[in-house]
């Protein structure tokens, strides 16, 4: 039976190549976004995950497409909307609005998910993080306080469905080549600098789309046995900073 998969934030980054990606490999893909646009091959609905009654919506209309859902991949996120603040300047709708993508949104479309995802034998659903939460940075605070959250959410889900055989996954990730900058920098040639910065920095090189892609396919189609786990993808960078202060702390 063909497997089925329902993908949030495919109209660029990550949510892009998994689509691409997982529809070139035999999946039939149901793809959300706030934008609207046109993929190959891919059944689009446009969606504001973050509002209750469009996902209720998008999700009674998919059901009537398919009896049944194995894979969700909550790729949708935002750094940030206008600025990085310091929390005692942080506007509170900035809080909100990231707050609004990154966590209720990815709630919300998970909640009303789950009755289709119980109809498949071996249901899988992977949520993403960050690098932030182990080595958190300032003026990020919406951000890496959403992230954390989906890791815990990400568990307890994990324990709820474990019955039902879906297993529920987190990927926390360092940078990645992708558009995600341009939520909040407007200047292609700060963000390009940005990058270049980033490939130096990063052990292993900046992580592309497919990298992400990669683990993605691995935790649901070969990883049978793993679930309320967090697998960090940052090309060492946590690793190589920890090691960098241990060699400054023993010149001392």
């Amino acid at each position: 039976m063909k497997k089925i998969a329902l993908i949030s934030g495919v109209a660029s980054g990550i949510g892009k190549c998994v689509a691409e990606n997982l529809s070139n490999a035999g999946v039939e893909v149901f793809g959300l976004d706030k934008s609207n646009i046109n993929l190959d091959k891919i059944n689009f609905y446009q969606c504001d995950i973050s509002k209750e009654s469009e996902v209720i919506n998008c999700i009674r209309e998919i059901s009537r497409q398919t009896e049944k859902i194995d894979y969700l991949v909550n790729a949708a996120g935002i750094f940030c909307c206008e600025n990085r603040y310091l929390i005692e300047d942080l506007p509170m709708n900035e809080w909100e609005k990231v707050f609004d993508v990154n966590l209720k949104g990815m709630v919300l479309l998970t909640k009303y998910t789950i009755p289709l995802m119980k109809k498949s034998l071996n249901g899988n659903i992977v949520n993403f993080s960050s690098e932030q939460v182990v080595m958190p940075q300032e003026k990020s605070a919406p951000y890496a306080v959403t992230k954390a959250a989906i890791e815990m959410f990400s568990k307890i889900l994990a324990m709820e469905l474990m019955a039902n055989k879906i297993r529920v996954n987190t990927i926390a990730m360092a940078s990645v080549r992708t558009n995600f900058l341009q939520t909040y920098l407007k200047d292609d040639e700060k963000i390009n600098e940005m990058m270049q910065k980033s490939e130096i920095k990063m052990p292993f090189g900046l992580i592309e789309p497919i990298d992400v892609y990669e683990l993605v396919k691995y935790l649901i189609f070969d990883n049978k046995k793993m679930t309320g786990q967090t697998l960090l993808m940052d090309s060492g960078t946590v690793l190589d900073i920890n090691r960098k202060k241990k060699r400054s702390e023993n010149n001392v």
